[in-house]
């Protein structure tokens, strides 16, 4: 979709879109949004997957570092996560 830009000298950069482009611009990045959240979500199943294997198996190799590290990734993933949900909810709420 090509978006027209009218000058305006009320907005900061001097353009502003139609609603039309404005409520399809919305459009696009809730999908994006949504796309975003469902390969994150893959992304989360296996980095959760290789971490459990990890810490049954415990190769040598496989420092208090690495788990580390592994669990703070885990913590980023389900706060994304669980933000992800939050604005999925009041996007429905809202639209």
């Amino acid at each position: 979709m090509a978006y027209r830009l009218e000058p305006s000298k009320n907005m900061l950069y001097g353009w502003t879109m139609s609603d039309s482009e404005l409520d399809g611009s919305r459009e696009g990045q809730r999908e994006k949004s949504a796309a975003l959240r469902i390969e994150l979500a893959g992304a989360a199943e296996v980095l959760r997957e290789l971490f459990n294997l990890l810490e049954q198996y415990a190769p040598t190799w496989y420092t208090e570092e690495h788990h580390n590290r592994a669990v703070a990734a885990l913590r980023v993933l389900e706060e994304s996560r669980r933000v992800g949900k939050n604005e999925a909810a009041r996007s429905q709420k809202a639209g």
